[in-house]
């Protein structure tokens, strides 16, 4: 076990006892921020509202954005991906996470890399260079998960979604998103204080 995997195991252990068997979500008390009126979400169709409108915030009724923005020459210069980007990513995935059913768990990726990155990489490097997304990647399971050491699972913000994906899609995601983290600190787009 890592650091982070120890003070995660210690906060859930100190938590309040409960039935992982039967987990439910209490009942959700929701305030409404113009009334200051308290409601009790009782049923699974009111938790699932509450949820989603904790999680899922409406959009603004005017953007930001400008009528006609000018934007700034790109920062950095748009690269394909790496074999080599590919395994520190693969690298860095924990074996055995659970994952979307029906697709392969972490340890598959992790121990057999070395066969699966060149046929990956240039699965990866096509779908970029063909601008194209296949369609079952876009399917995602959310679940919700409670973060652990909150006094008060009433309400929904002591709560988070996690999302899981088929793994070919995860691994694209990683990647993308480590390319571009690593590509915006080099460019110092992100501020000094920036952490995450």
């Amino acid at each position: 076990m890592d650091p982070n995997e120890i003070w995660a195991a210690n906060r859930l252990v100190s938590g309040p006892a409960s039935d992982g068997g039967r987990a439910r979500v209490p009942t959700l008390s929701t305030r409404n921020a113009a009334t200051r009126i308290v409601s009790n979400a009782t049923t699974n169709e009111e938790k699932s509202a509450a949820f989603h409108k904790e999680f899922f915030p409406p959009k603004l009724n005017n953007s930001s954005v400008p009528q006609d923005p000018v934007y700034p020459e790109p920062a950095y210069e748009w690269r394909p991906i790496s074999d080599d980007l590919l395994h520190r990513v693969i690298a860095k995935m924990k074996p055995y996470k659970a994952t979307r059913a029906g697709s392969f768990p972490n340890s598959v990726f992790i121990f057999n890399a070395h066969l699966l990155v060149p046929f990956y990489g240039a699965i990866y490097r096509a779908l970029d260079a063909l601008r194209y997304y296949p369609e079952g990647w876009n399917h995602v399971d959310s679940l919700v998960l409670r973060k652990p050491g909150k006094t008060n699972y009433a309400d929904p913000a002591a709560y988070r979604p996690i999302c899981l994906t088929v793994g070919d899609a995860r691994i694209y995601h990683a990647v993308k998103t480590a390319q571009l983290a690593t590509q915006a600190e080099l460019a110092r787009i992100l501020p000094k204080n920036h952490y995450g």
